[in-house]
């Protein structure tokens, strides 16, 4: 016989799925913590710096899950880019407008994005690995119609396949990973060459990065 589940349970469960799902509900609720707690010390310099070194002057740049801006989209901006910052929670988008009230920033769900426009670069720093693992192979396609012939894409993802929760200002925040193979499989299908892979790197708060490049054919 089949087991029902009681009420307070089936709404438990449809909350964690709800969460799985859209991780932006959590940065409305915390994104004041966010913006006092994320690190600005810009670990992140040795990988901006190798894409800034790949573009052209006024490149025009995709910050995807830019948050509060700080201090990614902020850096960029200081190297004269046209940086566009997109983000699905309300609350860190109007975050980033106080940071930087003249720069543009574009409220969607990265999964379904369809802005019209190429890039030069795209970054989903910290933000691509909020998706459940069912959802990221196809990123990879919106990747490559957002990018210019010869744009350059940083990620950070996990290593291994998974899923895992994170306390984040009391709030439990979801990620997942596919595997490092799986990766590279999705990147040589949509016409990226691999560039630099470090995982878990030590001088960059343990993130493993990707930076790829579209291969101009």
């Amino acid at each position: 016989m089949q087991q029902l589940l009681k009420p307070d349970v089936v709404t438990a469960k449809l909350y964690i799925m709800e969460e799985r799902k859209n991780v932006y509900q959590v940065y409305n609720k915390i994104g004041d913590w966010f913006a006092e707690n994320r690190p600005k010390n810009l670990m992140e310099k040795k990988y901006l710096d190798q894409l800034i070194a790949l573009l052209p002057l006024k490149a025009e740049v995709l910050d995807l899950g830019c948050g509060t801006g700080e201090p990614i989209f902020g850096y960029l901006l200081d190297q004269d880019f046209q940086v566009t910052g997109l983000d699905e929670s309300e609350k860190m988008i109007a975050l980033a407008k106080e940071n930087f009230p003249h720069a543009q920033f574009i409220k969607a769900d990265m999964r379904s994005m369809s802005l019209n426009k190429k890039f030069d670069a795209i970054i989903a720093w910290h933000s691509f690995f909020h998706l459940p693992a069912g959802d990221q192979p196809n990123m990879f396609n919106v990747f490559k119609d957002h990018l210019n012939p010869g744009g350059v894409l940083i990620f950070t993802s996990g290593t291994n396949y998974g899923e895992a929760w994170g306390m984040n200002g009391g709030e439990n925040l979801f990620h997942a990973s596919l595997d490092t193979e799986t990766y590279q499989t999705l990147l040589d299908l949509n016409g990226f060459k691999v560039l630099t892979h470090v995982a878990n790197d030590p001088e960059c708060g343990n993130a493993t990065v990707w930076v790829a490049q579209q291969i101009v054919k």
